[in-house]
Protein backbone atom coordinates (compact mmCIF):
# COMPACT_ATOMS: atom_id res chain seq x y z
CA UNK A 1 0.00 0.00 0.00
CA UNK A 2 1.33 3.58 -1.22
CA UNK A 3 1.44 5.91 1.87
CA UNK A 4 2.09 9.38 1.59
CA UNK A 5 3.06 11.46 4.28
CA UNK A 6 3.18 15.29 4.31
CA UNK A 7 5.04 17.12 7.07
CA UNK A 8 4.58 21.95 7.36
CA UNK A 9 7.27 23.58 8.97
CA UNK A 10 7.17 27.71 9.16
CA UNK A 11 10.31 27.94 8.02
CA UNK A 12 11.02 24.02 6.34
CA UNK A 13 9.99 22.63 2.84
CA UNK A 14 7.45 20.61 1.92
CA UNK A 15 8.62 17.12 3.26
CA UNK A 16 7.60 13.85 1.48
CA UNK A 17 8.03 10.40 2.40
CA UNK A 18 6.90 6.87 0.30
CA UNK A 19 6.34 3.83 1.09
CA UNK A 20 7.30 0.76 -1.40
CA UNK A 21 4.09 -0.60 -3.41
CA UNK A 22 2.75 -3.53 -1.83
CA UNK A 23 0.94 -6.34 -3.36
CA UNK A 24 -2.73 -7.15 -2.77
CA UNK A 25 -3.47 -10.67 -1.39
CA UNK A 26 -6.63 -11.74 -2.55
CA UNK A 27 -8.40 -14.72 0.00
CA UNK A 28 -11.23 -16.77 -0.29
CA UNK A 29 -13.41 -16.18 3.05
CA UNK A 30 -16.35 -17.15 4.07
CA UNK A 31 -18.44 -14.84 2.90
CA UNK A 32 -17.45 -14.81 -0.74
CA UNK A 33 -18.36 -18.92 -0.55
CA UNK A 34 -21.59 -18.24 1.44
CA UNK A 35 -24.65 -18.97 -0.60
CA UNK A 36 -27.72 -21.96 -0.41
CA UNK A 37 -27.90 -24.36 -3.07
CA UNK A 38 -30.59 -23.67 -6.12
CA UNK A 39 -33.19 -26.08 -6.61
CA UNK A 40 -32.01 -28.94 -8.92
CA UNK A 41 -33.46 -30.20 -12.04
CA UNK A 42 -33.06 -33.41 -13.57
CA UNK A 43 -33.58 -35.11 -17.05
CA UNK A 44 -35.84 -38.10 -16.72
CA UNK A 45 -35.77 -41.25 -19.01
CA UNK A 46 -38.22 -40.14 -21.28
CA UNK A 47 -36.65 -36.56 -21.72
CA UNK A 48 -33.10 -38.50 -23.07
CA UNK A 49 -35.10 -40.98 -25.21
CA UNK A 50 -38.29 -39.56 -26.90
CA UNK A 51 -39.05 -35.90 -25.04
CA UNK A 52 -36.13 -33.89 -26.27
CA UNK A 53 -36.35 -30.90 -24.46
CA UNK A 54 -36.90 -27.64 -27.22
CA UNK A 55 -33.96 -26.23 -28.16
CA UNK A 56 -32.91 -22.54 -26.89
CA UNK A 57 -29.48 -21.94 -28.91
CA UNK A 58 -29.63 -18.55 -28.49
CA UNK A 59 -28.80 -16.18 -25.36
CA UNK A 60 -32.14 -14.04 -26.64
CA UNK A 61 -35.20 -16.04 -27.75
CA UNK A 62 -38.75 -14.49 -29.08
CA UNK A 63 -41.64 -16.04 -28.00
CA UNK A 64 -44.49 -14.45 -30.11
CA UNK A 65 -48.07 -15.93 -31.38
CA UNK A 66 -48.54 -16.26 -34.98
CA UNK A 67 -52.61 -17.03 -35.37
CA UNK A 68 -55.54 -17.46 -33.70
CA UNK A 69 -59.11 -18.60 -35.11
CA UNK A 70 -62.43 -20.29 -33.61
CA UNK A 71 -61.46 -23.25 -35.37
CA UNK A 72 -57.56 -23.43 -35.31
CA UNK A 73 -56.78 -22.33 -31.90
CA UNK A 74 -54.18 -20.05 -31.61
CA UNK A 75 -50.38 -21.31 -32.31
CA UNK A 76 -46.90 -19.79 -32.10
CA UNK A 77 -43.44 -19.87 -31.78
CA UNK A 78 -40.33 -19.86 -30.20
CA UNK A 79 -37.95 -17.85 -32.58
CA UNK A 80 -34.20 -16.29 -32.72
CA UNK A 81 -34.83 -13.11 -33.27
CA UNK A 82 -37.73 -11.13 -33.85
CA UNK A 83 -37.56 -10.97 -37.37
CA UNK A 84 -40.70 -12.33 -39.52
CA UNK A 85 -38.52 -14.95 -41.31
CA UNK A 86 -36.45 -15.88 -37.97
CA UNK A 87 -35.79 -19.89 -37.71
CA UNK A 88 -37.83 -21.39 -34.97
CA UNK A 89 -36.29 -24.09 -32.31
CA UNK A 90 -39.34 -24.83 -30.63
CA UNK A 91 -43.56 -24.15 -31.39
CA UNK A 92 -46.85 -24.61 -29.05
CA UNK A 93 -50.80 -24.74 -29.80
CA UNK A 94 -53.90 -24.39 -28.12
CA UNK A 95 -57.25 -26.22 -29.19
CA UNK A 96 -59.94 -23.88 -28.68
CA UNK A 97 -62.52 -26.97 -29.87
CA UNK A 98 -61.16 -29.10 -26.68
CA UNK A 99 -62.75 -28.15 -23.03
CA UNK A 100 -59.30 -28.32 -21.89
CA UNK A 101 -58.29 -25.10 -24.16
CA UNK A 102 -55.58 -23.42 -21.96
CA UNK A 103 -53.41 -26.88 -22.44
CA UNK A 104 -50.48 -25.83 -24.37
CA UNK A 105 -48.87 -28.63 -26.66
CA UNK A 106 -44.83 -27.53 -27.03
CA UNK A 107 -42.93 -29.21 -30.13
CA UNK A 108 -39.48 -29.32 -31.23
CA UNK A 109 -38.55 -30.11 -34.58
CA UNK A 110 -42.06 -31.70 -34.75
CA UNK A 111 -42.01 -33.95 -32.21
CA UNK A 112 -43.74 -33.12 -28.97
CA UNK A 113 -41.24 -32.26 -25.91
CA UNK A 114 -43.77 -30.88 -23.44
CA UNK A 115 -47.39 -30.18 -22.02
CA UNK A 116 -48.50 -27.43 -19.76
CA UNK A 117 -51.68 -27.13 -18.18
CA UNK A 118 -53.61 -25.36 -15.27
CA UNK A 119 -54.25 -27.48 -12.30
CA UNK A 120 -55.13 -27.17 -8.98
CA UNK A 121 -52.59 -27.27 -6.30
CA UNK A 122 -54.96 -30.37 -4.77
CA UNK A 123 -54.14 -32.21 -8.08
CA UNK A 124 -50.96 -31.37 -7.84
CA UNK A 125 -50.52 -33.22 -4.07
CA UNK A 126 -52.36 -35.97 -5.30
CA UNK A 127 -51.03 -37.17 -8.66
CA UNK A 128 -47.59 -35.88 -8.54
CA UNK A 129 -46.79 -35.49 -4.55
CA UNK A 130 -46.01 -31.92 -5.16
CA UNK A 131 -46.05 -29.21 -2.07
CA UNK A 132 -44.50 -25.70 -2.59
CA UNK A 133 -42.12 -25.09 -0.46
CA UNK A 134 -42.93 -21.44 0.60
CA UNK A 135 -47.02 -22.94 1.53
CA UNK A 136 -44.85 -24.66 4.41
CA UNK A 137 -41.70 -24.07 4.94
CA UNK A 138 -38.65 -22.27 3.09
CA UNK A 139 -40.19 -18.72 3.27
CA UNK A 140 -36.81 -17.48 5.66
CA UNK A 141 -34.65 -17.75 2.28
CA UNK A 142 -36.30 -15.89 0.52
CA UNK A 143 -37.42 -12.75 2.12
CA UNK A 144 -35.34 -10.48 0.09
CA UNK A 145 -38.20 -10.65 -2.41
CA UNK A 146 -40.51 -8.48 -0.59
CA UNK A 147 -38.28 -5.55 -0.95
CA UNK A 148 -37.68 -6.17 -4.38
CA UNK A 149 -41.17 -5.68 -4.79
CA UNK A 150 -41.31 -2.26 -3.25
CA UNK A 151 -41.52 -0.29 -5.74
CA UNK A 152 -45.03 -2.22 -7.46
CA UNK A 153 -46.49 -1.56 -3.49
CA UNK A 154 -45.47 2.23 -3.28
CA UNK A 155 -46.95 2.62 -6.95
CA UNK A 156 -49.95 0.88 -6.16
CA UNK A 157 -50.15 3.70 -2.90
CA UNK A 158 -49.34 6.33 -5.22
CA UNK A 159 -52.48 5.79 -7.25
CA UNK A 160 -55.38 5.70 -4.58
CA UNK A 161 -57.23 8.63 -3.08
CA UNK A 162 -56.10 10.20 0.03
CA UNK A 163 -57.59 12.08 2.80
CA UNK A 164 -56.24 14.81 4.60
CA UNK A 165 -57.05 14.50 8.63
CA UNK A 166 -55.63 16.34 11.88
CA UNK A 167 -54.13 14.28 14.42
CA UNK A 168 -55.57 14.16 17.81
CA UNK A 169 -53.82 16.09 20.58
CA UNK A 170 -51.17 16.91 18.63
CA UNK A 171 -48.65 20.27 19.65
CA UNK A 172 -48.09 22.22 17.17
CA UNK A 173 -50.82 20.61 15.33
CA UNK A 174 -50.21 17.58 12.42
CA UNK A 175 -52.16 17.25 9.84
CA UNK A 176 -52.00 13.37 8.00
CA UNK A 177 -52.67 12.13 4.60
CA UNK A 178 -53.91 8.84 4.57
CA UNK A 179 -56.33 5.89 2.24
CA UNK A 180 -59.31 4.65 3.22
CA UNK A 181 -58.78 1.59 5.05
CA UNK A 182 -60.43 -0.64 2.90
CA UNK A 183 -58.50 0.65 0.01
CA UNK A 184 -54.75 0.86 1.83
CA UNK A 185 -55.13 -3.04 3.06
CA UNK A 186 -53.63 -4.92 -0.09
CA UNK A 187 -55.20 -8.33 -0.39
CA UNK A 188 -52.90 -11.22 -0.45
CA UNK A 189 -52.08 -12.89 -4.27
CA UNK A 190 -53.55 -15.50 -5.55
CA UNK A 191 -51.98 -18.00 -7.71
CA UNK A 192 -52.86 -20.06 -10.41
CA UNK A 193 -50.64 -22.97 -10.72
CA UNK A 194 -49.58 -24.62 -13.80
CA UNK A 195 -47.99 -28.08 -14.60
CA UNK A 196 -45.27 -28.90 -17.29
CA UNK A 197 -44.88 -32.18 -18.30
CA UNK A 198 -42.71 -34.13 -20.44
CA UNK A 199 -44.50 -35.90 -23.61
CA UNK A 200 -45.10 -38.86 -21.22
CA UNK A 201 -47.28 -36.59 -18.84
CA UNK A 202 -44.40 -37.11 -16.18
CA UNK A 203 -44.22 -34.13 -14.04
CA UNK A 204 -41.04 -31.78 -14.58
CA UNK A 205 -41.72 -28.30 -12.90
CA UNK A 206 -44.45 -26.24 -11.71
CA UNK A 207 -45.26 -22.67 -12.79
CA UNK A 208 -47.18 -20.37 -10.66
CA UNK A 209 -48.65 -16.95 -11.73
CA UNK A 210 -50.33 -14.48 -10.00
CA UNK A 211 -53.67 -13.83 -11.27
CA UNK A 212 -54.15 -10.22 -12.29
CA UNK A 213 -56.76 -8.48 -14.64
CA UNK A 214 -54.46 -8.63 -17.57
CA UNK A 215 -53.44 -5.10 -17.26
CA UNK A 216 -50.62 -5.34 -15.14
CA UNK A 217 -47.27 -6.67 -14.62
CA UNK A 218 -47.85 -10.32 -12.56
CA UNK A 219 -45.45 -12.09 -10.47
CA UNK A 220 -44.44 -15.56 -11.30
CA UNK A 221 -42.59 -18.41 -10.00
CA UNK A 222 -41.28 -21.77 -10.77
CA UNK A 223 -40.73 -24.80 -8.73
CA UNK A 224 -38.91 -27.90 -9.57
CA UNK A 225 -40.61 -31.33 -9.89
CA UNK A 226 -40.07 -31.77 -6.00
CA UNK A 227 -41.96 -28.50 -4.67
CA UNK A 228 -38.72 -26.45 -4.49
CA UNK A 229 -38.99 -22.74 -5.96
CA UNK A 230 -35.95 -22.48 -8.10
CA UNK A 231 -36.69 -18.62 -9.35
CA UNK A 232 -39.26 -16.20 -8.50
CA UNK A 233 -39.71 -13.06 -11.32
CA UNK A 234 -39.71 -9.86 -10.13
CA UNK A 235 -42.60 -7.72 -12.16
CA UNK A 236 -41.84 -4.27 -12.72
CA UNK A 237 -44.69 -1.57 -11.49
CA UNK A 238 -45.90 -0.81 -14.85
CA UNK A 239 -43.82 -2.12 -17.91
CA UNK A 240 -44.13 -5.62 -18.69
CA UNK A 241 -41.07 -6.96 -17.64
CA UNK A 242 -39.98 -9.92 -15.54
CA UNK A 243 -36.69 -10.50 -13.87
CA UNK A 244 -36.01 -14.08 -12.84
CA UNK A 245 -33.89 -14.00 -9.69
CA UNK A 246 -32.81 -17.46 -7.03
CA UNK A 247 -32.38 -18.14 -3.79
CA UNK A 248 -28.93 -16.32 -3.96
CA UNK A 249 -30.42 -13.06 -5.56
CA UNK A 250 -28.09 -14.22 -8.80
CA UNK A 251 -30.47 -12.77 -12.00
CA UNK A 252 -31.34 -15.55 -14.03
CA UNK A 253 -33.41 -13.86 -17.22
CA UNK A 254 -34.92 -11.03 -18.02
CA UNK A 255 -37.83 -10.44 -20.10
CA UNK A 256 -40.01 -8.12 -21.56
CA UNK A 257 -42.99 -6.87 -24.06
CA UNK A 258 -42.42 -6.49 -26.70
CA UNK A 259 -38.69 -6.53 -27.33
CA UNK A 260 -36.56 -5.69 -24.45
CA UNK A 261 -35.44 -2.22 -23.41
CA UNK A 262 -39.52 -1.09 -25.15
CA UNK A 263 -40.65 0.46 -21.31
CA UNK A 264 -44.26 0.85 -22.88
CA UNK A 265 -46.63 0.92 -20.22
CA UNK A 266 -48.63 -2.36 -20.48
CA UNK A 267 -52.39 -0.98 -20.87
CA UNK A 268 -50.65 0.98 -23.82
CA UNK A 269 -48.99 -2.10 -25.38
CA UNK A 270 -51.13 -2.69 -28.50
CA UNK A 271 -53.46 -6.23 -28.38
CA UNK A 272 -54.30 -7.77 -32.21
CA UNK A 273 -57.19 -10.04 -31.90
CA UNK A 274 -55.76 -12.20 -34.67
CA UNK A 275 -53.37 -12.99 -32.18
CA UNK A 276 -55.53 -13.84 -29.33
CA UNK A 277 -54.28 -10.34 -27.53
CA UNK A 278 -51.13 -12.17 -26.55
CA UNK A 279 -48.21 -10.59 -26.18
CA UNK A 280 -44.93 -11.00 -27.38
CA UNK A 281 -42.11 -11.25 -25.23
CA UNK A 282 -38.25 -11.07 -25.56
CA UNK A 283 -36.06 -13.26 -23.33
CA UNK A 284 -32.49 -12.93 -22.23
CA UNK A 285 -30.79 -15.29 -20.27
CA UNK A 286 -27.87 -14.57 -18.07
CA UNK A 287 -24.42 -16.75 -18.59
CA UNK A 288 -24.31 -19.89 -16.02
CA UNK A 289 -21.80 -22.12 -15.03
CA UNK A 290 -20.54 -20.17 -11.79
CA UNK A 291 -20.15 -21.41 -8.44
CA UNK A 292 -24.34 -22.44 -7.13
CA UNK A 293 -25.59 -21.24 -10.96
CA UNK A 294 -29.30 -22.44 -11.24
CA UNK A 295 -29.69 -25.16 -13.28
CA UNK A 296 -32.37 -23.24 -15.30
CA UNK A 297 -29.48 -21.53 -16.87
CA UNK A 298 -28.30 -25.12 -18.22
CA UNK A 299 -29.30 -25.31 -22.44
CA UNK A 300 -31.56 -28.35 -21.07
CA UNK A 301 -33.48 -26.58 -18.79
CA UNK A 302 -33.46 -22.79 -20.04
CA UNK A 303 -36.96 -23.63 -21.90
CA UNK A 304 -38.32 -23.81 -18.46
CA UNK A 305 -37.89 -19.80 -18.33
CA UNK A 306 -39.34 -19.60 -21.64
CA UNK A 307 -42.41 -21.88 -21.05
CA UNK A 308 -43.36 -19.88 -17.72
CA UNK A 309 -42.93 -16.29 -19.75
CA UNK A 310 -45.44 -17.84 -22.31
CA UNK A 311 -47.97 -19.32 -19.81
CA UNK A 312 -47.38 -15.47 -18.62
CA UNK A 313 -48.49 -13.85 -21.23
CA UNK A 314 -51.29 -16.63 -22.19
CA UNK A 315 -53.10 -16.00 -18.63
CA UNK A 316 -53.16 -12.00 -18.89
CA UNK A 317 -55.01 -12.28 -22.39
CA UNK A 318 -57.33 -15.35 -21.81
CA UNK A 319 -59.02 -12.87 -18.38
CA UNK A 320 -62.50 -13.44 -19.22
CA UNK A 321 -62.22 -14.84 -22.60
CA UNK A 322 -63.68 -18.47 -23.16
CA UNK A 323 -63.82 -19.94 -27.20
CA UNK A 324 -67.01 -19.90 -28.86
CA UNK A 325 -67.68 -23.48 -28.98
CA UNK A 326 -66.53 -24.35 -25.29
CA UNK A 327 -68.64 -21.21 -24.09
CA UNK A 328 -71.68 -22.77 -26.25
CA UNK A 329 -71.15 -26.51 -26.50
CA UNK A 330 -75.44 -26.51 -28.19
CA UNK A 331 -73.52 -24.41 -31.00
CA UNK A 332 -71.10 -26.45 -31.40
CA UNK A 333 -73.11 -29.52 -32.29
CA UNK A 334 -75.81 -27.58 -34.28
CA UNK A 335 -72.59 -26.99 -36.46
CA UNK A 336 -71.98 -30.77 -36.48
CA UNK A 337 -75.73 -31.26 -37.18
CA UNK A 338 -75.60 -28.67 -39.89
CA UNK A 339 -72.16 -30.31 -41.75
CA UNK A 340 -74.18 -33.81 -41.53
CA UNK A 341 -76.47 -32.81 -43.04
CA UNK A 342 -75.03 -30.93 -45.99
CA UNK A 343 -72.93 -33.96 -46.26
CA UNK A 344 -76.11 -36.07 -46.76
CA UNK A 345 -77.51 -33.95 -49.09
CA UNK A 346 -74.77 -33.39 -51.18
CA UNK A 347 -74.12 -37.35 -50.94
CA UNK A 348 -77.78 -37.92 -51.92
CA UNK A 349 -77.62 -35.93 -54.70
CA UNK A 350 -74.92 -37.48 -56.29
CA UNK A 351 -76.26 -41.23 -55.71
CA UNK A 352 -79.34 -40.33 -57.26
CA UNK A 353 -77.79 -38.77 -60.16
CA UNK A 354 -75.62 -41.79 -60.70
CA UNK A 355 -78.47 -44.36 -60.25
CA UNK A 356 -79.88 -42.53 -63.25
CA UNK A 357 -76.93 -42.54 -65.48
CA UNK A 358 -76.30 -45.86 -64.83
CA UNK A 359 -80.40 -46.77 -65.44
CA UNK A 360 -79.94 -45.07 -69.15
CA UNK A 361 -76.57 -47.18 -69.91
CA UNK A 362 -77.44 -50.81 -68.56
CA UNK A 363 -81.67 -51.11 -68.50
CA UNK A 364 -82.71 -48.19 -71.23
CA UNK A 365 -84.32 -49.76 -74.83
CA UNK A 366 -85.25 -48.26 -77.99
CA UNK A 367 -88.60 -50.20 -78.42
CA UNK A 368 -88.71 -49.33 -82.25
CA UNK A 369 -87.36 -51.64 -84.95
CA UNK A 370 -85.94 -50.81 -87.77
CA UNK A 371 -87.11 -50.26 -90.88
CA UNK A 372 -85.91 -52.84 -93.05
CA UNK A 373 -87.04 -53.19 -96.95
CA UNK A 374 -87.92 -56.50 -98.12
CA UNK A 375 -86.98 -57.06 -102.10
CA UNK A 376 -89.11 -57.96 -104.34
CA UNK A 377 -89.08 -61.48 -106.47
Amino acid sequence: MRKLQVSLCMALPISFAMTPLARPEFKLTKDLLSGREPAQFQLNEAQIAQCHAPLMPGMEMYLTPLEASALGGEWGSWQLTDAADAPSTAAWRLNFMSTEWRTMHITSEGNLSAIAKPVEIDELKEQHNFVPEDTAFGMEHWTFVEDLLAPGVAMKYDGMNYSMGKAPGSFPVTYTASPQLKDGAIPAPSWQYWAIMDCKKKLVAVVALEETDGMRPGRCKIYNNKGQKATEAIPDALIPRLQFVDINQHLLATAEAPALGSDIPMPQLPRRGTLGNMLPYTIRFERGGYYLSSDLLKKDFRWILSAAVQLRSLQDATQGFTPLFVKDKYLLLSVVLALGLIFLVIFGTMLVSSLRTMSRIFFHRDKSLPNYQTPLP
